[in-house]
């Protein structure tokens, strides 16, 4: 077991992943058919203006993959210790067997794990934008109810109280078509028609929300190709 508690713990793990990756890497150069003969080697050549690094090419890719291949499949465990004074203690460690042989494994496979590994990082880092996108578009949707639930709460108030204090006014009247309105309900309790109005205005609000959250989370969740 290799135990995680200091910075260097964590370089010595990505050093022995390297190189059992780069191991892993030879392992395959090796393999490799070449007019009928396997177990050879090509060494690096210049090519016109290119230069082929030849069998040292899947020593690097393999050295990559067998510390890529950690963000996957990690060899980590938890390990709890109890003490003589009945505490106990956590810590993660990382074992060795299956570490080297997981490199080694990812590191023969060179490319094609790759290519994986990156097929998977670009879906996770989508999928990381979508939700990001989706709670942001839900935040200001909810912003936005309460926005226009206190500013049309503020103007029925501001009516109401504008046409209560001109009734209370001696000789006076309210100008437009509330002025005409015969007296009822609203002339003898105004404030309650104000909160009924304000309470149907944010049911109505929060019905619309609701139907705009449904259409953001149908959006976020939707499959999508990888």
């Amino acid at each position: 077991m290799i135990t995680l508690g200091s910075p260097g713990d964590y370089l010595f793990v990505f050093l022995l992943a390297a190189i059992a990756g780069v191991v892993g890497g030879l392992a395959a150069e090796l393999l490799l058919s070449r007019d009928g003969e396997t177990g050879t080697f090509e060494l690096p050549a210049r090519k016109g203006a290119l230069f082929d690094l030849g069998g040292f090419a899947p020593l690097l890719v393999g050295g990559v993959v067998g510390v890529a291949i950690l963000i996957v499949f990690p060899p980590e465990t938890t390990i709890v210790t109890n003490t003589t004074d009945g505490t106990t203690t956590a810590f993660r460690a990382y074992d060795t067997v299956r570490l080297v042989a997981t490199s080694l494994v990812a590191g023969s496979a060179g490319g094609s794990v790759l290519s994986a590994l990156q097929a998977r990082v670009t879906a996770a880092v989508n999928e990381s934008r979508v939700q990001f996108t989706a709670a942001a578009a839900e935040q200001q949707l909810e912003q936005l109810r309460a926005t226009a639930t206190a500013e049309a709460s503020e103007r029925i108030r501001a009516v109401v109280n504008a046409v209560s204090a001109a009734e209370a006014t001696p000789g006076a009247r309210p100008r437009g078509a509330l002025s005409d309105a015969p007296p009822g309900p609203a002339a003898v309790a105004p404030e309650l028609v104000a909160e009924e109005a304000i309470a149907s205005l944010a049911a109505s609000l929060e019905r619309h929300t609701g139907q705009g959250r449904a259409a953001i989370d149908a959006a976020a969740n939707a499959p999508r190709r990888r």
